[in-house]
């Protein structure tokens, strides 16, 4: 035993300081905004601090236990996330290469500015002191124009300033101007202007307005100006995208932790999704691939929603816990359908869960739309719950509940149920060899079966917190593929119940990350949705790879394994 400690020690060491150090960043950034010296008063401001910072703590643990779990494994899962983030950077600066179009883009001016007088002249566009304009490759319009060409009449020895500007602050398009002659012969450019021009002339916006300055015409004559945008870099191009992009994975990567209501966010998406993934975990241990989590969801979150808005008048203290009951009980009886199909009749799990998902969903609908919602209500909702009939909130104003103490009693009792139990060892088995298990004694269609029921009653408990915990009334929708995320969460924890609840928080960070970054910057919530089936497909090739691996290894050994020498049967002589 000392020698196991011995050998662990150094990876239980790096595990604690990881956790201490994310316990660390995430309260310096949530209370103190990103500076230490900020942290005393920002948990003086906030009423909640304490258990934001022991929400903060169990936050730290769960990446402790995954480094200590996993070992080299938390280091192929973090590679694996940062190279899907990478990607997921890449392909947000390639929809961002049209961000310095802005500089190629807009309304714009020309003006002539002389102390001669104008000349009189018919069919010309300006006159000295006048200015026309347009829109610059402004896309949709009826009529887009790339340049805009303008003629004034002219004297020999006019003294000119010709302009070329943005129309209004808010354009930035970034012009250049040419002075032709009546012959059509290039007299002067310019693509820029300076800080003395800008402030001369009170049109001009920036030094990208375009001026040529006191030109001498030279000739009297009909004089074309050409002014259209200046032709944006490449390294201008990639710089804006890259800006941008920036801008957005910051919104991204720190959203979540700029205000405690940010936070709350994505800790109260977190506890759902790792009571999803536990649910996902468990059958996966056994081999079975079903998705049949969302359907128990709804199923929990229909049944504890209903025992809180019919038993309004009982004390809280007796609803709550019948409520959370119930709804696992709700969804262990949902997950015992798809087990009994596949462990006694040899249905397929996958096609079978889907199937009932969708049963579930259809039926939650049916009883909220018509026994829930109350008849004068214009939308799909029911009642909200009677205040004491919720997931009494820790922090005020969020809905970060007790149901953080449910997560951590569901986390221990699966731990528990697959490390510890007569059961949790056949589960394993069966999911190593279900061959080998029935040979070896084990009632391998029993373990199925509690297999995807058990799993059930997680899921069902994921829909009690978000009918309890989350929304506090039960609308339509309550979950968007919620379980299909607990997939990934399982397969980033290796089905490790100790590892999900980090796998979970990862996830859901990425998710809330996703909001504000489109809140902040403008940028579509798919691009997290690349990079979450970019994940998918990263851990994919390494189970192939693995897999590939492992049958080389095996081809190898037969391979190796020597070859009987043949056997020569002597003939005896005939008059032996």
């Amino acid at each position: 035993m000392n020698k196991s400690l011995g050998r662990n020690l150094p990876i239980i060491l790096i595990s604690i300081a990881v956790g201490l150090l994310v316990f660390g960043f995430l309260t310096v950034r949530v209370l103190g905004g990103g500076a230490i010296e900020a942290v005393g008063a920002g948990i003086a401001e906030n009423e909640g601090s304490g258990w934001l910072m022991f929400v903060n703590a169990l936050v730290g643990v769960s990446v402790a236990l995954f480094v200590q779990q996993l070992k080299w494994g938390a280091l192929r899962v973090t590679l694996t996330v940062i190279g899907a983030l990478l990607f997921g950077f890449l392909i947000t600066m390639a929809f961002n290469m049209d961000t310095a179009a802005r500089f190629s883009r807009g309304e714009f001016r020309v003006s002539v500015q002389s102390e001669a007088e104008p000349v009189e002249q018919e069919g010309v566009d300006l006159e000295y002191g006048a200015a026309r304009g347009g829109d610059l490759n402004e896309p949709g319009v009826r009529n887009p124009i790339s340049e805009g060409r303008y003629t004034f009449a002219g004297r020999s020895g006019d003294v000119v300033h010709v302009l070329a500007y943005a129309a209004n602050r808010r354009s930035e398009v970034n012009l250049e101007v040419a002075l032709l002659d009546p012959a059509g012969v290039t007299l002067a450019s310019s693509t820029s202007a300076t800080e003395e021009q800008v402030a001369a002339f009170e049109d001009m916006r920036s030094t990208n307005d375009a001026v040529i300055g006191d030109f001498a015409l030279p000739a009297d004559g009909v004089y074309t100006i050409i002014a259209k945008a200046e032709p944006v870099s490449l390294s201008t191009t990639l710089s804006e995208a890259s800006s941008a992009t920036g801008v957005a994975f910051d919104a991204f990567l720190l959203g979540p932790l700029q205000r405690v209501n940010r936070w709350a966010v994505w800790i109260q998406d977190a506890l759902t999704l790792i009571l999803v993934g536990l649910a996902v975990a468990v059958v996966f241990r056994a081999r079975q691939f079903s998705l049949g989590a969302e359907g128990q969801l709804y199923f929990g979150a229909l049944v504890s929603g209903a025992i809180c808005l019919a038993w309004g008048n009982i004390p809280p203290w007796l609803v709550v816990p019948i409520a959370i009951l119930s709804a696992m009980t709700a969804g262990f009886l949902w997950g015992v359908i798809p087990g009994l199909l596949k462990a006694y009749l040899g249905a397929n799990e996958l096609v079978a869960s889907l199937m009932l998902n969708v049963v579930a969903q259809r039926f939650y609908e049916l009883v909220l739309t018509f026994q829930l919602k109350p008849a004068d209500a214009g939308y799909i909702a029911s009642d909200p719950f009677p205040a004491g009939n919720i997931l009494f909130p820790l922090i005020p104003e969020t809905q970060v509940s007790v149901a953080i103490f449910i997560v951590i009693a569901a986390v221990i009792a699966t731990w528990l149920l697959i490390s510890r139990t007569t059961l949790g060892y056949e589960i394993r088995m069966v999911g190593a060899n279900r061959k080998f298990a029935d040979y070896g004694g084990v009632d391998s269609r029993r373990v199925i079966l509690l297999a995807m029921a058990l799993s059930g009653l997680l899921a069902g408990l994921a829909g009690a917190h978000l009918a309890m915990g989350i929304h506090r009334t039960l609308i339509l929708n309550i979950s968007i593929g919620l379980a299909f995320e607990g997939v990934v969460v399982a397969l980033l924890a290796r089905n490790n119940p100790l590892v999900v609840p980090f796998t979970g928080l990862l996830y859901s960070y990425l998710r809330a990350g996703a909001q504000f970054m489109e809140r902040d910057a403008g940028v579509s919530f798919e691009v997290v949705r690349i990079i979450q089936a970019v994940i998918i497909l990263l851990i994919t090739a390494e189970a192939l790879a693995t897999f590939f691996q492992n049958r080389r290894v095996q081809r190898g050994g037969a391979a190796a394994e020597p070859t009987p020498a043949p056997t020569v049967k002597k003939e005896q002589p005939a008059n032996a």
